[in-house]
C-alpha cells in the first residue's frame, strides 16, 4: 500500500492563504501601498546626499525604495510563491521578506525615538529576524504558520503612512543648517531605507531560485539587458564572448574606510580607517564570462575534487552541483547546452554576460585556470579592489556614482548598477578604467579573498547593534563593487558587504595574479596559445601575422620583389605618413600623436620617426607587451607560415625613433582621460571591430579632451562589419535601408570636423606563401573645428 505523505507546514500555508488576487497581473489599487509605478520601467533614484537633501527628496527616495520592493514582489504568482521554502532550505519563504522590511522600519524608528509604540506586536516579532546562512547543511525548518499575504499587505500600508508622518516631522539638512550625521534621529530613517534596499537585492536572488512557473515579469520591473551575444545550439562559439586578457595594475596606497564626514548613509563596518600598501598586480580586464566558465564546466571542473577546498567539495557533493545555479540545461547533461535563468525569465544563454557563482565555485575556477595557464590566479583583496577602481586618494561626493545618477542615467553611461537593467550585461560593455579594467562598479559583485573585519576605529551604531558584529567571525567573505540590482549604499564606493562562502548572491569572478617579470611576461605571451578560446585575435598565430605585417620587409612578406600585391606592403607606415603629411601641409607638424588600435606598434614607431611623442593604445595586452619590448630595443622572434606545418623563423626590431613611444592597454571606446590632448590621432582598421563605434568617435566630436581645435583625426577602415564584433544596429550604415558606412562616418564627424583629405589605401595580411588577405581601406583625414 502506498504511504500517504504527510502534508508539510508550508503546503498548509498555501491552502490556508490562497488568494486569487495573487494570480496574474496585480491590481495596482490593491497591491501598491505607497506610490504606484507609472507606465514605464522603474529604476533606482540616486542615493540622498545628507548635506543637501530636504524633506521632498527624502520622501521621493523612500517612495522609490518602497515601490521597487512591491514591484519586485508583484512578480510572484499565487500563494505557493510566497510560502514555498527555498529549495536549499537555508532561508525563510518569500512571505517573510515581503513583511520584514516594514517591520524593521517600525523597530528601528522606535530605537531612534521617532516612533513611540509598535504597530502590530505579533508581526513585529515573527517577521523581525532573518536567517544568516551559517552553514550550507543547517536547514531552516520553516515549520510554522505564517501570516497571510493580505495581512502583511495591510501592515505595509499602515507602516507606509506612519513613515511619511515621521519624515514630515523630522529635521533634515535644510532644517538643521548642516549635514545629517549618524548622531541624528534622521539617521534611523536612512538606515531603514538602506535596509529595505539590501532586501530588494537579496529577495531578487531568492526569486531567481524559485520555480519559473511561480513567477512572471512585472510590467514595472527593469527589463533584462538587451545586449547579449548568444550562439546557435546553446554552446559558445567564436566571437560570442571577449577574450579576458590580464592587464598590469600599478601598486600604491589603498585607503580603506569611509570618513564620517562623507555626506551619505553608511553601515557601521564601513567606518574607521586603514592604510594598505599594495604591490602591483595583474588583473583580468573583465569579470569571467559565461563563455569562459563553460570551458571549466565542460572540462569536468565540477567533477575534480582536487580543484576544490575541503569545505567547497563537501558543499558541491551535498547538492550534487554540476554547473552554476542559474544555468538551465537545455538538453542531456553531457551535451553541456544551457540557457540562463534571470530573475523572472529563462533566456538564451548570453555567453558574454558574467558567470554568477559563489566563492567555492570561484576558487575552483581559479585552481583550474592556474593549472591550464601555468600562472597562479586568485580573487582580489579589498585593498587591491580599491586600486582597481582608480578612485582619488580622498573621494568626494562627486566620485560616488550612486550619489549622482539614477539607474536610467547610469544605463546611458554604460554602468550596470542602481537597476540600470534588470540583469547582468556584457562584461565588456561598461567604461574601462585607465588600466583597462571594466565593471569595477556594478554588473555582478566581485568575490574577494578577504573576510570582513572591523576597520581600526570601528564602533557599533546604537540603532543596529548586531548588523556587523556577528559576522566578524572570519567566515564571512567580502563582496565588492555592487551588482546590477545593488542600489543606494550597496552601490556606493564604500560598501563592505559580506556573506559565507557557499552563499550565492549576484556575485562573479575577477581574476588577479602576481606580475611576471617583463621578460617572462613576454615569453609567456608569445608561447601561450589558447586554441579553445573563442577570440583568436591575440593568439600566437595572429601575433606572428601582425609582426610580419608591421615589421616584415616586402621580400619577407611576399618572397619576391615583383609580387602583384607589393604595392599594398607597409600599410601601418603608409597610414602614419598620410597623417604626418596632412599635418605638415596644414602647417601644424605633429608633436604629440595617439595611435588607437596600435596592435604591435608599426604606425606608432613611424609617427615618432621624425620626433613626435606617440602613445599607442590597444585592447590586447599581448600586443602591447610585444610593442613595449620593441620599444626597449629588443628583437622579437616570430614565425612566418609557409605551408601547412612548415614555417620560417624571423625577427622583428625597430630603430630608435627621434621621438618617444609608449604603449598602454586601453579601450578605444572609453579612453583614459589622463592621456591628455594630442595634435593628431590615428584610428587604423578599428571602427568595424568595436562594440560601440559611435561612442568611440563621440569622444572626439563632443569633447576637446583628446583633440583640440586644429587637431587632425585619421580614420582608416575597410568597413568589414561582423555581428560577432558589433551588433548590426550599432553599425555606421551598411544595412538595408541605411546609408553607406562611408557616408555614415562623414555625417557623424561633420558636426565637429572638416574633411581635409580622403583616399583608398590598400593593405594586406599574409596567411601563408600562396594566400594573402587584401583589403582596400577607406581613409579620411579630418581637422577639428
Amino acid at each position: 500500500m502506498t504511504a500517504i505523505r504527510e502534508q508539510a507546514a508550508w503546503e498548509s500555508n498555501v491552502l490556508d492563504h490562497a488568494d486569487e488576487r495573487l494570480l496574474g497581473p496585480r491590481d495596482p489599487a490593491w497591491w501598491y501601498t505607497g506610490a504606484r509605478p507609472g507606465s514605464g520601467r522603474l529604476t533606482s533614484l540616486p542615493m540622498p546626499n545628507l548635506a543637501t537633501c530636504g524633506r521632498d527628496e527624502v520622501v521621493e527616495y523612500f517612495e522609490n525604495s518602497w515601490t521597487l520592493q512591491e514591484s519586485l514582489f508583484s512578480g510572484l504568482q499565487g500563494a505557493e510563491a510566497f510560502y514555498r521554502p527555498p529549495e536549499h532550505g537555508l532561508r525563510h519563504p518569500m512571505i517573510f521578506y515581503y513583511g520584514h522590511p516594514p517591520v524593521l522600519y517600525v523597530n528601528k524608528l522606535r530605537v531612534a525615538g521617532l516612533l513611540a509604540k509598535p504597530v502590530d506586536e505579533y508581526l513585529e516579532e515573527v517577521l523581525e529576524t532573518g536567517v544568516d546562512e551559517m552553514s550550507w547543511d543547517d536547514m531552516s525548518k520553516n515549520e510554522m504558520t505564517w501570516p497571510s499575504v493580505a495581512e502583511v499587505r495591510d501592515y505595509r500600508a499602515r507602516v507606509h503612512k506612519l513613515v511619511l508622518e515621521v519624515i514630515e516631522s523630522t529635521p533634515f539638512a535644510p532644517d538643521l543648517g548642516r549635514p545629517v550625521t549618524m548622531a541624528d534621529q534622521a539617521w534611523g530613517l536612512f538606515l531603514s531605507f538602506e535596509h529595505d534596499r539590501i532586501h530588494l537585492e537579496t529577495s531578487s536572488v531568492l526569486i531567481r531560485e524559485l520555480p519559473l512557473r511561480l513567477v512572471t515579469p512585472p510590467a514595472s520591473w527593469p527589463e533584462p539587458a538587451p545586449m547579449r551575444r548568444t550562439a546557435e545550439g546553446g554552446t559558445p562559439r567564436p566571437g560570442s564572448f571577449p577574450e579576458n586578457r590580464l592587464v598590469a595594475v600599478p601598486g600604491g596606497t589603498a585607503n580603506l574606510g569611509k570618513p564620517e564626514s562623507f555626506p551619505s548613509f553608511g553601515w557601521d563596518n564601513e567606518y574607521g580607517s586603514a592604510t594598505r600598501e599594495v604591490d602591483g598586480f595583474d588583473s583580468a580586464r573583465y569579470l569571467v564570462s559565461n563563455g569562459e566558465y563553460h570551458r571549466f564546466v565542460t572540462d569536468g571542473g565540477y567533477r575534480r575534487p582536487e580543484l576544490w577546498s575541503e569545505e567547497g567539495e563537501r558543499w558541491r557533493r551535498f547538492g550534487n552541483t554540476k554547473w552554476p545555479r542559474w544555468w538551465v540545461p537545455a538538453g542531456p547533461s553531457g551535451l553541456h547546452v544551457f540557457r540562463l535563468r534571470t530573475t523572472f525569465e529563462v533566456i538564451e544563454m548570453p555567453w558574454d554576460w558574467p558567470a554568477a557563482v559563489n566563492y567555492h565555485e570561484a576558487k575552483a575556477y581559479c585552481a583550474w585556470l592556474s593549472e591550464k595557464d601555468g600562472r597562479q590566479y586568485r580573487l582580489p583583496t579589498e585593498a587591491e579592489f580599491k586600486l582597481l577602481r582608480a578612485l582619488p586618494e580622498n573621494p568626494g561626493a562627486a566620485d560616488d556614482l550612486v550619489l549622482n545618477g539614477s539607474g536610467e542615467t547610469l544605463r546611458g553611461q554604460g554602468v550596470n548598477v542602481n537597476l540600470a537593467w534588470g540583469s547582468e550585461a556584457p562584461v565588456d560593455h561598461s567604461p574601462a578604467t585607465a588600466a583597462g579594467v571594466h565593471d569595477t562598479t556594478g554588473n555582478l559583485w566581485t568575490l574577494s579573498e578577504d573576510v570582513v573585519e572591523p576597520l581600526p576605529g570601528f564602533s557599533v551604531h546604537p540603532y543596529y547593534e548586531d548588523f556587523s558584529v556577528p559576522c566578524f567571525d572570519g567566515k564571512h567573505h567580502l563582496i565588492l563593487g555592487g551588482s546590477f540590482v545593488s542600489t543606494g549604499d550597496q552601490a556606493s564606493i564604500w560598501a563592505r558587504y559580506h556573506f559565507r562562502q557557499h552563499f550565492l548572491q549576484q556575485t562573479g569572478i575577477r581574476l588577479v595574479a602576481t606580475p611576471e617579470t617583463p621578460s617572462a611576461a613576454l615569453s609567456a605571451a608569445l608561447s601561450r596559445t589558447k586554441q579553445d578560446n573563442a577570440d583568436a585575435y591575440a593568439t600566437r598565430t595572429m601575433l606572428d601575422r601582425y609582426l610580419l605585417n608591421h615589421y616584415g620587409s616586402a621580400y619577407e612578406t611576399f618572397g619576391r620583389i615583383d609580387h602583384p600585391l607589393a604595392a599594398a606592403h607597409g600599410y601601418p607606415q603608409r597610414l602614419a605618413a598620410f597623417l604626418a603629411g596632412e599635418a605638415a601641409r596644414a602647417g601644424r607638424p605633429l608633436t604629440r600623436a595617439l595611435d588607437i588600435g596600435c596592435a604591435v606598434g608599426g604606425a606608432s614607431f613611424a609617427l615618432a620617426k621624425d620626433g613626435a611623442d606617440v602613445v599607442g593604445v590597444d585592447l590586447s595586452a599581448q600586443f602591447v607587451e610585444t610593442a613595449r619590448a620593441l620599444a626597449r630595443g629588443e628583437s622579437v622572434a616570430y614565425e612566418r607560415i609557409e605551408q601547412g606545418e612548415v614555417s620560417t623563423q624571423l625577427s622583428a626590431s625597430t630603430p630608435s625613433p627621434a621621438g618617444t613611444v609608449t604603449f598602454a592597454v586601453g579601450d578605444a571606446g572609453a579612453l583614459d582621460p589622463d592621456l591628455g590632448a594630442f595634435d593628431g590621432i590615428l584610428l587604423g582598421n578599428l571602427l568595424d571591430r568595436l562594440a560601440e563605434p559611435e561612442a568611440c568617435l563621440r569622444q572626439f566630436t563632443d569633447s576637446d579632451r583628446f583633440l583640440s581645435a586644429g587637431g587632425l583625426l585619421l580614420v582608416a577602415t575597410p568597413w568589414s562589419w561582423q555581428a560577432a564584433y558589433t551588433a548590426p544596429e550599432k553599425w555606421l550604415g551598411g544595412r538595408v535601408g541605411t546609408v553607406r558606412s562611408e557616408d555614415g562616418l562623414r555625417q557623424l564627424l561633420g558636426s565637429a570636423f572638416d574633411l581635409v583629405a580622403e583616399a583608398n589605401v590598400a593593405g594586406t595580411l599574409r596567411d601563408h606563401a600562396r594566400h594573402f588577405e587584401l583589403f582596400d581601406a577607406d581613409v579620411s583625414v579630418w581637422r577639428k573645428r
